[in-house]
């Protein structure tokens, strides 16, 4: 077995933008044994309960961890802030694989959010995970928002009139180009 406090340094990185931009700890976790599963979903639970760390409950989550719900639902009780408890309402929901309960907290939240800055129309990613009808009714009046990055946030996670495959969509060849570096018309 593998060093348990060196996999958990690997697993959750410093609390940096620098050590955490980007970063996955997916092919770590797929790689551990289930010894080492264990341990490590029994140290995470213990870190988390100490300290307020979003990526150690997504892990958590990502692992699948029934034994995390206790202090996930703690973390959620110890939030002040709407956005907060909507995103550890989502994790609790993404375990439980769907909770009415965490849904009422969500929409409850949602009801009182004011979106000040425009970048906080992320939280529609969390929001959308509820699969509710009244959630995505409510995010739908997000749709021409005066800030645009909220309005493209809500017409992303509702994939408002194809909005979501636009930005999938890539051009098709034609027969003529295969092959050709350049496709100018010019040089025809």
């Amino acid at each position: 077995m593998r060093d348990i406090e060196k996999l958990i340094k690997e697993i959750i990185p410093p609390p940096t933008r620098e050590e955490r931009e980007g970063f996955t700890n997916d092919k770590i976790i797929a790689g551990l044994n289930k010894e080492e599963f264990l341990e490590v979903e029994k140290r995470l639970i213990e870190e988390l309960n100490e300290k307020d760390d979003l990526l150690i409950g997504q892990t958590l989550v990502d692992m699948k961890s029934e034994n995390a719900l206790p202090v996930l639902a703690k973390r959620l009780e110890q939030k002040d802030s709407h956005f907060e408890k909507i995103t550890w309402a989502a994790l609790i929901n993404d375990l439980k694989k769907g909770d009415s309960e965490m849904e009422k907290i969500a929409f409850e939240q949602f009801e009182k959010l004011e979106f000040i800055y425009a970048v906080q129309g992320w939280i529609f990613m969390d929001l959308i995970k509820f699969n509710s009808p009244r959630i995505s009714e409510r995010i739908e009046k997000y749709v021409n928002h005066k800030y645009d990055l909220v309005a493209h946030h809500a017409k992303m996670v509702l994939n408002y009139n194809g909005y979501a495959d636009s930005y999938n969509y890539v051009e098709p060849k034609k027969w003529w180009n295969f092959g050709n570096k350049k496709t100018n018309q010019n040089n025809v």
